[in-house]
């Protein structure tokens, strides 16, 4: 299933009916669309305001959550009837925002017990509204996160099957009505294919069954379970008579990301975690020079079943979910980077003429290294040579070595005039104790082929100086000193070594 054109997307989200639209598809919508935005559901005089991030449910808050919110206090006992009074009056003035500071301040509760009640509250109005069969809905994009009080910490998709959990009919939530004899197949969106997502013993028992052939009355006595993962995403039902496209991706539950309640994590997770850690950010920092090629980890005359393979198996590691957990936390831009690249790398290999058209693109492009057995232009090697070396410029300041050592080495053989090229490689090579010798040997090279350089003598100096090569740094000080007789820093070099000598 491809998906929707961009025009078709603004229209699913400017707002609508909950007849019409159920809130499990709006929720849908705004999760693979990535979409900032605030959702107003309004029904039988209560409004309800939903926070999304870049598809991530953030916060829910009602018109009515001062009375919800006390009624949970209420119940657990945990606040005085007039200090609940007090907070709400101050809660009024800023719906969705100011009860869990107003119940603070007050004194009515503890800020932990208050920052926990609006959460509970969030998560509550997030479910119930799922009860709602009638309504209308409101979408209002936005260039950044909203600020909300209290941070929902579970993935969309997670939120999302918790939610059909609680209904009587999950099926309801389907576009169209639950038909016993599709069959249900994993979700051809490698977004939704991917969630991080934690399912039930029963629901794993499901997607372990999902083979392309067994129909939903086959796969489970309960349809409704089938019913609530079709519309959390994960799986797709594909109607009787209707043809289902063959891949060789490795489909079942070792192959997605959900994780299965009260099942033991799997053996050597840390060290699992600590590669995919790793694999994130190296792919990460080389993102803006790196082919679709690189980015899969696949050669670019690999057959088809390898780079889908390659593109699935990537997907699931990059997974914009992963962010909510531990080791990842800080890598969410990171990872929605990486995904929106991966989407490109989809699109670039959904046909063998897509694939050729961007194979010629990288013949002659300035942001990759060329092909093997291509020979590109004096022009297109400087080119080259410049995004490596501007690229480089970064990862050594990020100090990440190895891959900006790769880039401006190239980067010199494709355009050796250019004397920042020799520098960089050189203090590159520096920073390894075991390339020592060979920055001086760049420096040689360097000052060889661009001889009336005074930058360049300086640099050989510095190269020698940590070799420990005096005699040849004596002599490359004397170069910069012929070249540029005012030189302060050759003057003072030179004045230490012979003070040393005299000592």
């Amino acid at each position: 299933m491809s998906p929707p054109s961009s025009d078709s997307r603004v229209k699913m989200l400017t707002g609508g009916s909950i007849e019409r639209t159920s809130f499990s598809e709006v929720v849908r919508t705004l999760y693979r669309e990535r979409a900032t935005a605030k959702v107003l559901v309004s029904s039988k005089g209560e409004e309800r305001t939903f926070s999304f991030d870049r598809g991530q449910i953030l916060f829910a808050s009602s018109n009515r959550e001062a009375q919800l919110v006390g009624d949970l206090l209420r119940t657990f006992g945990l606040a005085e009837e007039n200090l609940l009074l007090s907070a709400f009056e101050h809660a009024l003035n800023e719906p969705g925002q100011g009860l869990a500071r107003a119940l603070t301040e007050s004194g009515a509760v503890p800020g932990y017990v208050a920052e926990a009640a609006v959460r509970a509250l969030s998560e509550r109005l997030f479910f119930d509204t799922f009860r709602w069969t009638a309504g209308i809905f409101t979408v209002t994009p936005l260039d950044t996160a909203p600020a909300v009080p209290a941070k929902m910490d579970r993935p969309t998709g997670g939120l999302l099957l918790e939610a059909l959990r609680r209904l009587p009919a999950p099926a309801s939530q389907l576009s169209s009505p639950l038909d016993p004899g599709s069959r249900p197949v994993f979700a051809p969106d490698i977004l939704f294919r991917y969630q991080a997502i934690l399912v039930s013993a029963a629901e794993a028992e499901v997607l372990g069954k999902v083979d392309g052939t067994t129909t939903v009355e086959q796969i489970h006595r309960d349809q409704r379970i089938v019913a609530r993962l079709a519309a959390t995403g994960l799986i797709q039902l594909v109607g009787q008579g209707r043809p289902i496209e063959k891949n060789t991706v490795a489909g079942g539950l070792l192959f997605l990301n959900v994780e299965i309640a009260g099942a033991q994590p799997p053996a050597r997770v840390s060290e699992q975690n600590e590669v995919q850690r790793e694999l994130v950010w190296n792919t990460y920092r080389r993102l803006d020079w790196a082919s679709h090629y690189d980015l899969l980890g696949v050669d670019p005359q690999a057959p088809v079943e390898v780079v889908a393979k390659a593109l699935h198996e990537r997907a699931r590691m990059f997974h914009p979910d992963h962010h909510l957990k531990p080791h990842l936390a800080d890598a969410r831009e990171a990872l929605e980077a990486l995904f929106a690249s991966l989407r490109s790398a989809e699109r670039t290999f959904r046909t063998p003429e897509s694939r050729l058209a961007y194979d010629r693109t990288l013949e002659v492009s300035a942001d990759t290294i060329a092909l093997p057995g291509t020979e590109p232009t004096i022009e297109v090697q400087k080119e080259i040579g410049r995004k490596n070396y501007t690229r480089a410029k970064v990862l050594y300041e990020e100090e990440d070595y190895y891959p900006a050592y790769e880039m401006v080495r190239q980067a010199v053989e494709f355009d050796p005039a250019q004397k920042d090229y020799w520098v960089l490689l050189a203090r590159i090579q520096r920073k390894n104790p075991k390339w020592v010798r060979h920055a001086t040997e760049t420096m040689r090279r360097a000052v060889k082929f661009i001889p009336d350089n005074v930058e360049l003598w300086w640099e050989l100096s510095e190269a020698c100086l940590n070799e420990r090569n005096e005699p040849e740094r004596m002599k490359a000080l004397k170069e910069v000193m012929r070249l540029d007789p005012g030189n302060r820093r050759a003057q003072v070099a030179l004045a230490e070594i012979t003070a040393k000598a005299n000592r």
